[in-house]
């Protein structure tokens, strides 16, 4: 990937609905080769894919949090089944160094999240976890509380 590719992406990140007249005229080239940067992007698998962010899942499950997991001894695969079947986790990574898993749990309050919190540690083969609350997003998908009541109404 080239600077271009990586501006294209950021502006992609940003509002991935631009039209490519749009893209083209903000990075100053052809409509073609924004096209053609973008399906090569796909191709190559940097780009996944598309997606769009749901006013719902701000509303809804406004409880963010990561939470690190410890699996005891060769327990991960089942640990990860456990977990991909609630719906309170919304993403597993496993990683190296003390963690094993790290979660991105969403709920709709601290009830439900306390909640889902015991269930987690609950999992046969789950031996820690540690987790810390999501209190603003600075860059992401996400929007912050007054930007989401603003595009709210």
């Amino acid at each position: 990937m080239d600077d271009l590719d990586l501006r294209l992406i950021a502006l992609l990140r940003h509002d991935g609905r631009r039209s490519v007249s749009d893209l083209a005229s903000e990075l100053k080239v052809t409509r073609a080769t924004v096209r053609a940067r973008m399906e090569k992007l796909v191709e190559t698998g940097e780009i996944l894919g598309f997606t769009a962010v749901l006013r719902d899942d701000w509303r809804d499950l406004p409880i963010r949090a990561v939470t690190l997991v410890v699996v005891e001894g060769r327990n991960t695969d089942p640990a990860i089944r456990a977990l991909s079947a609630m719906a309170e986790v919304r993403a597993i990574h496993s990683t190296n160094g003390k963690w094993d898993l790290v979660l991105d749990v969403a709920t709709r309050d601290l009830s439900a999240f306390d909640d889902a919190l015991n269930r987690i540690r609950l999992i046969d083969g789950i031996a820690a976890t540690e987790t810390n609350l999501l209190l603003t997003t600075r860059k992401g998908p996400a929007v912050s509380a007054n930007e989401f009541k603003q595009e709210a109404g």
